[in-house]
């Protein structure tokens, strides 16, 4: 069972590169950086993961561009796998989006992961021009062109969106046979996008009983495209807090979005997790600042990290 991080929206370079560096010190497999360009001025009804569909935090709160942010967190780091939880793949040109993981992976001897989603802040699509009502068709030919330019010597794709023929992309990433691709969400069609296209169910603020219930078509539809079910690895992101360390949040919650609990708990969450057939464990922290998110992350690796390695 490998756990990694979410980056939290850290003001200046110095705290994002304390951050993920001791993250890499405490040995988590990765730090992943969430994605938005823009927020709107009056908050939004359409987030898909509260109950009123409120965005979790103010949108006027500093969003650094994912893609910018991962290359710094590259350069302050030497081991730690990074990537993006999810970047959204219709607000890109696909081509450049291509080159910027390639690029980032080669930079970083092979530490990339692809993580991608199609979106949900309409908006955000309308105002950077790009049809909400096609983010799911675009995605799925973004995917396509992603996986054609990182392996094929000489890319050709003819799709809706782009007609590629005539050019060289290069480098190709280290990682072969290409950049592991962890597709978001939690809808069928976002199964069905896993099983064509992903390495990875990525899914965010759901419950592992909604996970193992989702299993079984997410393997019948990865047979339906072709591919071994075994090859898709499962993981689950939510955000964190423990009662014990601080008792400021004193009930146990282990709901979709939040794991608000005791170490024991946390730990017992985590086994639970394993049984059930998720892989990876993505953590949040409900704390504000640099010091306090420091103090979670050391005694998650302290308490909780061994037990996740020895399941294995």
């Amino acid at each position: 069972m490998n756990i990694g991080l979410s980056i939290p929206r850290l003001p200046d370079a110095p705290g994002i590169r304390r951050f993920v560096q001791r993250a890499e010190e405490l040995g988590f497999e990765s730090v992943l950086a969430g994605d938005h360009l823009l927020l709107p001025t009056g908050g939004t009804n359409q987030y898909p993961y509260t109950a009123d569909g409120s965005f979790s935090r103010p949108t006027d709160e500093p969003f650094l561009e994912t893609m910018t942010l991962l290359g710094y967190m590259a350069a302050c780091t030497d081991t730690i796998k990074l990537g993006s939880t999810v970047i959204i793949l219709p607000y890109r040109n696909p081509l450049v989006q291509a080159k910027m993981f390639a690029s980032l992976d080669v930079l970083t001897g092979g530490r990339m992961i692809c993580g991608v989603g199609v979106g949900w802040l309409e908006q955000e699509f309308d105002t950077l021009g790009v049809p909400y009502a096609e983010r799911g068709p675009m995605s799925d030919e973004f995917l396509e062109i992603f996986r054609v330019l990182w392996t094929q010597a000489n890319p050709e794709f003819h799709g809706k969106y782009y007609d590629i023929a005539g050019i060289q992309f290069y480098p190709k990433p280290v990682q072969q046979p290409y950049i592991p691709i962890w597709v978001g969400g939690h809808s069928r069609p976002a199964l069905r996008r896993v099983a064509r296209y992903g390495d990875c169910w990525h899914t965010t603020r759901q419950t592992p009983d909604f996970v193992a219930q989702n299993l079984p078509y997410l393997r019948a539809q990865t047979e339906r495209a072709g591919r071994d079910p075994a090859a898709i690895s499962i993981s689950l992101k939510r955000s964190l807090h423990f009662t014990d360390l601080d008792a400021t949040q004193e009930a146990s919650v282990l709901t979709g979005g939040a794991v608000i609990a005791t170490t024991q708990e946390v730990i017992d969450d985590v086994y639970y997790c394993r049984e059930l057939g998720i892989d990876q464990l993505t953590y949040d922290f409900r704390v504000e600042g640099l010091e306090a998110g420091i103090r979670v992350m050391e005694h998650l690796a302290a308490e909780v990290l061994p037990v996740a390695r020895r399941l294995g």
